[in-house]
């Protein structure tokens, strides 16, 4: 199971290279929520403890602590509003993600 968080590098040439990195940032971070849902469900079969869980959510909330820091620097460099409107369109695609699965759900009483 793949645990890492993706590095954060801001030193991008282009406009473009940093709209790709932080795509991509996002998709890890999609991928990492779903390997997240496997340890949890390991969990509840007993392949997995309570001390690995802990664990697992104690280097989530300290990649948060780095997040502060690079969303300063992105601010320091004048790069936020692009990150900032790359964010407000992940917002916005999740968002009809998580309908299509409530519609889903809503509509078939068998998930």
């Amino acid at each position: 199971m793949n645990h890492k968080l993706p590095d954060i590098d801001i030193e991008m040439k282009s406009t473009d290279d940093r709209i790709t990195f932080y795509r991509k940032y996002f998709a890890d971070m999609r991928l990492n929520r779903l390997y997240f849902h496997i340890f949890l469900l390991k969990y509840f079969t007993g392949e997995n403890n309570k001390k690995e869980i802990i664990s697992l959510l104690q280097s989530n909330i300290e990649f948060l602590d780095k997040v502060s820091i690079w969303t300063n620097q992105l601010k320091e460099k004048g790069n936020f509003e692009e990150f900032k409107k790359i964010c407000n369109e992940e917002i916005v695609a999740i968002n009809s993600i998580i309908e299509i699965y409530e519609n889903r759900m809503g509509n078939d009483n068998n998930l």
